[in-house]
């Protein structure tokens, strides 16, 4: 059966004019309309018809030759639209890593209570870590906490951002790069300070690590795509972290302005070069579980030679 969009002549017109042309074959039936959107555009009737296995556009003999041309330039204008999702990735929904993760921060904070000098063991320090050799205290420094406030919008942050980075890479690589930014982020900051009796302590940057990572990993994606993107599928991630530290990473001292801009800057470089390598494509669930092993070992061992 023909379907007709056009004016109620539109038969005696066919009458006159005699059989169709079929000016175009499409896979659906919608694509087909799209085309024909073309046609009225250009002040003439079109006709939807299925042939096989597709969908045949015709029209007027007479206006045929007109009306391909018509059809061919819209498609070649609109060839990139609608723009194309970036086809992010969601490795792991499961709660348990982050779940375990803030269990350690709360038993370390109860340990801090119970055990006097624990926290000054374990915090950053420029003198300690440059001059002493102490290097594990980069990485011990993420698990303490000045007091209960402090614990409580740590443990806030690593609940929602650490959980979006393992839905995008997965819960190893996630957590393995949230350490080693976080990490890296206390080794600059205490070299920045070298000088000056410089310390600091907590889980802020691991959290702003986490939403660095998150806010480069879709800008990472976008640029490796090579087919037009919408713009919302990257910017809005984007400049909602940066938004997001902005609120949440400033603040008068004692907060650590520095090591939060570091963290969050590293992690966004980081996830712009491992989303663009496909790194987290790559990784099946052994290496996940690896690099998950690996993060966790190096707070252990981190502490089992701060406690020496």
């Amino acid at each position: 059966m023909l379907r007709s969009l056009g004016t109620a002549n539109s038969q005696n017109e066919i009458a006159e004019e005699g059989d169709f042309v079929v000016i175009g074959t499409y896979k659906s039936v919608r694509l087909a309309h799209e085309a024909g959107l073309a046609v009225l555009a250009a002040g003439h009737h079109y006709w939807v018809y299925p042939v096989e296995d597709l969908y045949a556009l015709a029209v007027l003999p007479k206006h045929a030759e007109t009306l391909r041309r018509e059809v061919d330039i819209a498609q070649l204008k609109n060839r990139f639209w609608p723009p194309v999702s970036i086809d992010l990735p969601n490795h792991s929904t499961r709660k348990t890593p982050t779940v375990i993760f803030a269990m350690s921060l709360l038993g370390m904070f109860t340990a801090q209570k119970a055990i006097p000098g624990l926290k000054d063991v374990g915090m950053n320090s420029s003198e300690g870590v440059f001059q002493n050799g102490e290097w594990w205290r980069i990485v011990t420094a993420i698990t303490v906490h000045a007091d209960l406030a402090h614990l409580a919008g740590n443990l806030l942050g690593i609940a929602l951002f650490t959980y979006l980075c393992c839905r995008y890479m997965g819960n190893g690589l996630a957590w393995f790069l949230i350490v080693l930014v976080a990490s890296f982020a206390n080794l600059t900051n205490g070299y920045i300070r070298l000088g000056e009796p410089f310390f600091s302590l907590g889980a802020s940057t691991a959290v702003f690590a986490a939403l660095g990572l998150l806010a480069g990993f879709p800008v990472g994606t976008f640029l490796k795509t090579r087919d037009p993107m919408q713009n919302r599928d990257w910017l809005i991630p984007f400049f909602g972290g940066c938004i997001l530290f902005a609120w949440m990473g400033g603040g008068e001292f004692p907060t650590d302005v520095m090591g939060h801009v570091l963290s969050f800057a590293f992690g966004t470089v980081l996830a712009i070069g491992i989303a663009g390598t496909s790194i987290p494509s790559k990784l099946n669930a052994l290496h996940q579980k690896a690099l998950l092993l690996t993060s966790w070992g190096l707070i252990v061992f981190s502490w089992w030679l701060a406690l020496l």
